[in-house]
């Protein structure tokens, strides 16, 4: 079992997010649409990185950012989707500047 975590400065990645490309380039289609759903997807997508940042840690794999899925389930809860065989717990927050993943990882 691994744990891993991040933090994320919200308005940074907002930043970040006026190049055209940066959306493309760290989210996949699927995480794109669903932010697409909420008011505010700023939010969504600063919980994503972080979780995506979180779970590299916790692995310690070099993922590019779009092999991981973050999506959710009819709860809201977190849902992980990795090309490798392991299984996550994975929890994220946000408030107003600041975004906080912590995941377990462990191998199926």
């Amino acid at each position: 079992m691994k744990i891993g975590s991040d933090v994320l400065y919200i308005p940074r990645l907002k930043e970040k997010m006026k190049k055209k490309s940066f959306l493309q380039s760290i989210y996949t289609p699927n995480e794109i649409a669903l932010a697409a759903t909420y008011q505010n997807p700023l939010y969504f997508y600063a919980t994503r990185f972080s979780g995506k940042e979180a779970i590299m840690k916790a692995t310690n794999l070099k993922y590019d950012f779009k092999d991981i899925e973050i999506l959710k389930d009819e709860d809201g809860k977190p849902v992980v989707i990795l090309p490798d065989d392991i299984l996550i717990e994975l929890s994220l927050s946000y408030d107003h500047d600041y975004a906080i993943a912590f995941c377990i990882t462990q191998k199926k």
